[in-house]
């Protein structure tokens, strides 16, 4: 009897544990996103990347007008630089310059005086070397006009020394304009023993006195 038992309960507890269903577990549930958080979410992150993006182009663009800033300012101090430096040549030009609108060094050549013999109205080889530089100004110079003075020295009668003065003035302007200089550009005249340059009464003096001398009726300018 007592084992008719236990073969009974096992059964009656077999049939128990078959009859009821197995328990599953529980899954939490996934969350849902909340689609208008998301896009808002979104817009935020548009919106900031917008805002950065345009600020980078801001900078971008502030540098582009300095560096063009800085391009116009070197470009002006440049410009300035070169203003002052030829207001500074034309300064140093023009307190060179000498009435005759030369410089000083072909000034002094065109005014240096020639020299004759005794009695003489001749160009003597001295005297045509001169007129040679002379005429290289003169043909730099197309403006520049001159007028030629003839003078003698003490001795002889008046009369004399001043046809001896003109033809000395005539033979100067003849070689140059032999040479190409317009007879225009050139004038003479005689003042004979009037206006020695040394008025002693030697051979020194005498030989200063001999001579053709140039006045700039005309400036170079």
């Amino acid at each position: 009897m007592r084992k008719l038992f236990t073969v009974a309960t096992v059964a009656t507890a077999a049939t128990v544990l078959l009859g009821c269903p197995k328990k599953q577990p529980s899954i939490a549930p996934v969350p849902v996103a909340d689609s208008a958080s998301i896009r808002a979410r979104a817009d935020s992150l548009a919106a900031v990347h917008r805002r950065d993006s345009i600020s980078a182009l801001g900078r971008a663009d502030s540098l582009a007008r300095a560096r063009m800033d800085s391009i116009s300012r070197a470009a002006d101090a440049h410009r300035a630089d070169s203003v002052r430096a030829q207001i500074l040549r034309d300064s140093a030009d023009a307190a060179s310059a000498m009435p005759s609108g030369l410089d000083r060094v072909a000034d002094s050549i065109i005014a240096a005086p020639l020299h004759f013999d005794l009695d003489h109205s001749e160009l003597s080889p001295e005297a045509q070397q001169q007129l040679e530089y002379k005429l290289n100004i003169l043909r730099a110079h197309a403006r520049l006009e001159l007028k030629i003075e003839g003078h003698c020295d003490e001795r002889g009668p008046d009369e004399y020394n001043l046809a001896l003065g003109e033809r000395r003035a005539a033979a100067v302007k003849r070689y140059l304009v032999e040479h190409g200089i317009a007879d225009a550009r050139l004038t003479i005249i005689s003042y004979g023993e009037e206006r020695p340059v040394d008025p002693r009464s030697n051979e020194e003096a005498w030989a200063k006195n001999r001579r053709a001398e140039f006045r700039v009726t005309k400036s170079a300018r």
